[in-house]
């Protein structure tokens, strides 16, 4: 896939809008629905679960290969946990999201992107958050109007994700403000401040509801807090990115929490990077067989 132009990405960025705005607008989906920033769907085939990318393109492709090959792309379900850009070339982050696009105009809804930190509100900045920079080193003046289009979009993207009986899927993690509404406590209106938890927030193993993140944003967050989220979502897991992990995944909360990191290479250098790839029953009677990791050569090992 070659770097497009700044007209050829405009043009990819307008369809992933429209395509965003049509599924907002409808609020359906098969076997289940979308509000706001929440999708529910009911599920129970192939599924298959990316973590951060940040721009990792030859990663990202590799995997994407992977999932085609074995039959994802034509009949299953996709989900990415976000942090597309930021941290990569910036041929590569450009890429990561055109690649995206393109994906989602094959799949459709079987194409899930959730949003990340590194998709910010603009009040909730990462640092750094080089992908303005990359723009404008790509395409000049043009860059201006390709990041607003792009923030448009980062605030069209779903971030949190339930597969009734299956799991919950975020970017960072459940927030620590309890609701008794499901779509409240997962904050389907965008409200800053449940966004800035589920963008953020990281697990602990040591009892607590909530505690200040080394971050400066989110909160960390303890078994009690998973144990009330999957009650409520009526879920068996967390999956959620967020977190470089040197093997490419972790476990949490007595494995009921898993966390996925698909980048190889710097900033992080982690040894592995891992993704999802199995039937959903699997994915909640034995997770280790829905592990897939990659090698910094590329090797996959299953």
């Amino acid at each position: 896939m070659n770097t497009p132009t700044a007209q050829e990405f405009r043009g990819m960025l307008e369809d992933f809008l429209e395509i965003m705005v049509k599924e907002e607008s409808s609020g359906e989906y098969r076997g289940g629905f979308r509000r706001g920033g929440v999708i529910v769907i009911e599920y129970n085939g192939p599924i298959a679960v990316i973590g951060d990318i940040h721009g990792d393109y030859e990663t990202f492709d590799r995997v994407l290969r992977s999932l085609e090959n074995r039959g994802f792309v034509d009949e299953g379900l996709i989900v990415l946990l976000g942090d597309y850009v930021d941290r990569g070339s910036p041929e590569g982050q450009v890429l990561t999201l055109a690649r995206i696009v393109e994906l989602k105009k094959v799949m459709g809804w079987r194409l899930i992107a959730l949003r990340g930190n590194h998709e910010p509100p603009r009040d909730l900045k990462p640092y750094p958050h080089d992908y303005p920079y990359i723009l404008r080193e790509l395409y000049g003046g043009y860059h201006n109007t390709l990041y607003e289009l792009s923030q448009t979009i980062f605030n069209k993207l779903p971030h949190a994700l339930i597969v009734r009986g299956v799991a919950l899927m975020v970017h960072g993690g459940p927030p620590t403000v309890l609701r008794n509404d499901v779509l409240e406590y997962l904050g389907w209106d965008r409200r800053l401040s449940t966004l800035e938890e589920i963008l953020w927030n990281d697990p602990v193993e040591f009892d607590v509801i909530r505690a200040p993140s080394p971050r400066g944003a989110g909160h960390l967050w303890g078994p009690r807090v998973t144990e009330y989220a999957l009650n409520l979502t009526k879920t068996k897991m967390i999956i959620r990115g967020h977190e470089p992990v040197y093997e490419g995944y972790k476990l949490n909360h007595g494995g009921r929490v898993v966390t996925l990191f698909t980048r190889l290479g710097s900033p992080y250098y982690n040894d592995l990077a891992a993704y999802i790839a199995c039937d959903t029953a699997d994915l909640t009677t034995n997770i280790s067989t829905c592990i897939n990791t990659v090698t910094p050569q590329h090797r996959e090992i299953f």
